[in-house]
C-alpha cells in the first residue's frame, strides 16, 4: 500500500495534518516537520538543497523502501517540487506528489528581486516585531483575503500559540532559506516529468487557481475554501486524496 507523506506550510507543523490523517485511516500516513518548525525547531538550513536533504533523511528513515506519495501544502509543496524534480538525492520509491496551493516558480529576475525584497521585509518583521502584530498583518495579504474576521482571528491565535516557544526568529530564518526568489521555476519540468503530479486548489484562491488553469495542471478545485483547503474543507480534501490513490491503484493493476 502507498504511504502518504505530508509536508506542512510556513508557520505550521505536522499537527496541521492530524484531522486529515484521522479521516484517511487506515491509509498509512507520515507527517514530517520542516526545519525551524515543530520538533525540527533546532534543525537549521540556509537553502533549498539543505532543506530537502533533511526531508529526504526523514523520509528514508521512516519509510525505508516503501512506496510513497508526498502531499505538500504551500511551502511544503514547493519543497516537494524541489526534492522530486531538482535534487539528485535518493528518493526511494517516490510515486508522485500532490501540491496544495504551491507556487511553481517565478519567470523573471524582476519578479525574483521583488519577491526577495518582500520576503526580507517579512523576515525582518518576524525577527524583531511582536508576534501577534506580525501575524495580524501577515494574514491581511491578498492570498488570505477570503477569510472573514473570525476566521482570521482564530488562525492568528493558533499560530501565535504554536510559535510562542521560539518567537518569530525561526520563521525569519526559514523565509531567508526558502524564499520563492531562490526557487527554480518548475513549470517546464512539471509538464515534462513522468512522475505523476496532482494540484489541489481552493475555489476562492484565485492566484493559485489561475496557476493551475493557465499551466494546464492536473488539478482539483475544492469548494468553499481558499488557500488552505485541507483546513477549510477537510472532507473534500480527503475525498480528492482518495480519488488520487484509487487512480494509482488502477494504474498499477494495468
Amino acid at each position: 500500500m502507498i504511504i502518504l507523506v505530508f509536508l506542512h506550510g510556513l508557520l505550521g507543523d505536522k499537527s496541521d495534518w492530524k484531522h486529515i490523517v484521522a479521516k484517511l485511516s487506515p491509509i498509512p500516513c507520515v507527517c514530517v516537520d520542516l526545519p525551524f518548525h515543530g520538533d525540527a525547531q533546532n534543525i537549521t538550513v540556509s537553502n533549498f538543497e539543505e532543506t530537502v536533504c533533511y526531508i529526504s533523511k526523514q523520509i528514508q528513515n521512516k519509510l525505508s523502501q516503501k512506496p510513497y506519495i508526498i502531499v505538500g501544502y504551500s511551502l511544503g509543496g514547493r519543497i516537494a517540487l524541489y526534492y522530486a524534480l531538482q535534487s539528485l538525492l535518493p528518493k526511494g520509491q517516490l510515486k508522485g506528489i500532490v501540491l496544495e496551493g504551491a507556487n511553481l516558480g517565478l519567470t523573471s529576475q524582476i519578479e525574483k528581486l521583488q519577491r526577495w525584497e518582500n520576503d526580507m521585509y517579512w523576515a525582518n518583521r518576524f525577527a524583531k516585531d511582536n508576534l501577534y502584530s506580525v501575524l495580524n498583518d501577515w494574514y491581511q495579504q491578498s492570498v488570505f483575503s477570503h477569510l472573514d474576521m473570525e476566521q482570521r482571528e482564530n488562525i492568528i491565535k493558533k499560530r501565535t500559540a504554536l510559535l510562542n516557544k521560539s518567537g518569530g526568529k525561526s520563521i525569519s530564518l526559514m523565509l531567508k532559506a526558502t524564499s520563492l526568489a531562490k526557487q527554480p521555476n518548475f513549470i517546464e519540468k512539471v509538464r515534462s516529468t513522468l512522475l505523476p503530479i496532482y494540484y489541489i486548489v481552493g475555489e476562492k484562491d484565485h492566484k493559485f487557481k489561475n496557476i493551475a488553469i493557465n499551466n494546464q495542471l492536473n488539478h482539483y478545485i475544492v469548494e468553499q475554501s481558499g488557500h488552505n483547503t485541507h483546513q477549510e474543507n477537510p472532507s473534500k480534501f480527503v475525498e480528492i486524496l482518495n480519488i488520487i490513490l484509487k487512480d494509482f491503484e488502477m494504474n498499477k493493476k494495468e
